[in-house]
């Protein structure tokens, strides 16, 4: 009985911060679309693949682990300026869908 108690106690104590991480996962994903869309609709010189990967990142509601590398110079400043808008805002690193496999190279 005192087990049952104490997980039923644990589950109400963590529903509140579930409830606020799927808040500030949509508040994240609302702030990296207008982000992105400014970003995109200004630069045509950005590749297709980064293009793609980053609408599917956002068509998923942001949360699939994605691999947009970037793959121009273009790419790699869009990369780095929606990095600090994030971080700014406050979402850890971890969110962001930037992610080049160990045989791409990513513009410098």
């Amino acid at each position: 009985m005192t087990k049952v108690l104490f997980g039923l106690a644990l589950q109400l104590a963590c529903t509140t911060p579930l409830a606020a991480l799927d808040a500030w996962s949509l508040e994240k994903c609302s702030i990296y679309t207008t982000a992105w869309r400014s970003y995109n609709a200004g630069l045509p010189e950005l590749s297709t693949g980064f293009r793609a990967s980053n609408e599917a990142f956002i068509a998923s509601g942001c949360q699939a682990r994605g691999s947009a590398c970037p793959a121009t110079g273009a790419d790699l400043e869009v990369a780095n300026q929606l990095s600090w808008i994030m971080v700014m805002e406050g979402a850890p690193g971890s969110f962001l869908p930037f992610s080049c496999s160990r045989h791409s190279q990513p513009a410098h």
